[in-house]
């Protein structure tokens, strides 16, 4: 299961299971309560009363057949005969499936003369094998087996399924249906992916105080799972039109991007480029602005030498931007850095080359900040004051930057 879940081609039924598993643990009620990934089964839901194993099946397309669901159900009652012969608790097992029709073929409940029949017995050309005599299952158990067996076929769809997820976590978080899904559900979706991989079983289990802390990040999370799910383009489109879909009506603000260029695919083209796009979008220096202002940029992880190449071609293509050093061996200069725009002396860019240059500037200013940090693994320390937003944006590519802004 791990090695096919890395292939995100297989989309559809594992989102199911991954959804599902996510809305059975927003769906707990204890905070001792407990659902554990791929285990017994795709899910098993543990309260202090019961264990309940959950498997999953998403047929959007396919008629529903009893021979779908047979394997499913021998291996529970295979499961469930184990634990007669150990002594084990008694577990309630749930098969849960979706089918694009067919579902009026199971009549519910059967007696064990169905499930016989229909999802213990497999005939061939050669032979019949008949699970429960293989197991050597009394009827008495099999009766007792049906009484901890549940099955639904006409489980929720895909969307359905997912708008529960959505409107479970706005609740929770108290937010927009954007953020629940762009952050939160995002969120939720790496943690149960990194859950279903732990090779330690014991690791496969989450409580739901657990899993809302460890979904409660800072960060917009680039996850491959959510992407594929939801497309680049998508992804990258939403988050625009989110944070950065004013335009030409961009209000008054100290803006500062954070960027992380460095890297094996660092290009002073693309960055000079990006600065350009930044200035253009997020400056205002006609003569009609009353308050002309124009944006801030942290470059993090580019080294001195290639700071200054990056400066000189910015200067001779003849970008009005300062950097806070106003002479040849000058100190930082916050104020230098900060000074009012204009029309005609601009800048139309302040570049920060240095974290602690940019957190001294911005916690001098007592006005609206708005901090939007684009990174790849790393992300800069909070500023430490609760009045500046900072916004961050995990990107696995720099050059894609410019598609979101």
């Amino acid at each position: 299961m791990v090695a096919d879940r890395s292939a995100v081609s297989t989309i559809s039924g594992y989102f199911y299971q991954f959804d599902r598993s996510i809305l059975s643990i927003l769906g707990l009620s204890s905070a001792n309560d407990s659902v554990s990934i791929e285990c017994i089964e795709d899910i098993d839901i543990h309260t202090a009363t019961e264990t309940t194993a959950v498997q999953c099946k998403y047929y959007e397309k396919s008629e529903y057949n009893h021979s779908v669901i047979k394997p499913a159900i021998m291996f529970m009652l295979t499961h469930y005969k184990a634990g007669l012969t150990a002594g084990r608790p008694t577990i309630q097992y749930q098969l849960s499936g979706h089918f694009a029709s067919g579902q009026d073929k199971l009549a519910l409940p059967f007696d064990i003369s169905f499930l016989k029949t229909n999802f213990l017995t497999t005939a061939s050309k050669d032979k019949t094998v008949k699970k429960h005599e293989e197991l050597d299952v009394s009827d008495t158990e099999l009766e007792e087996f049906l009484k901890v067996l549940s099955i639904d076929v006409n489980a929720a769809k895909f969307k359905d399924q997912f708008q529960a997820i959505i409107d479970s976590l706005a609740k929770q978080f108290g937010c927009s249906p954007f953020v629940a899904e762009f952050f939160y559900y995002n969120n939720a979706l790496r943690v149960i992916k990194e859950l279903a991989i732990e090779p330690d079983e014991a690791l496969r289990a989450t409580t739901r105080a657990a899993f809302i802390k460890r979904i409660d990040t800072s960060s917009y999370i680039f996850d491959e799972w959510f992407i594929a799910k939801l497309g680049t383009a998508k992804y990258y489109g939403e988050l625009r039109n989110k944070f950065f879909a004013a335009g030409v009506n961009v209000s008054p603000a100290d803006r500062l991007f954070i960027i992380h260029p460095a890297g094996e695919t660092y290009s002073r083209n693309v960055v000079k480029t990006l600065l350009k796009t930044i200035s253009r979008k997020y400056s205002k220096l006609s003569r009609r602005d009353a308050k002309p202002f124009s944006p801030y940029v942290l470059l993090v992880g580019i080294d001195d030498s290639e700071l200054a190449g990056l400066k000189q071609e910015l200067h001779n293509e003849d970008v009005r931007f300062v950097d806070g050093y106003d002479f040849k061996g000058a100190k930082f200069d916050a104020r230098s850095i900060s000074r009012p725009a204009s029309a005609q002396a601009g800048p139309a860019l302040r570049l920060f080359c240095d974290l602690a240059e940019a957190r001294q500037t911005f916690l001098s200013f007592q006005r609206s900040r708005e901090i939007y940090e684009f990174y790849r693994s790393q992300q800069v320390e909070e500023f430490g004051d609760s009045a500046i937003s900072h916004i961050r944006f995990q990107i696995p590519n720099y050059e894609d930057i410019d598609k979101i802004i």
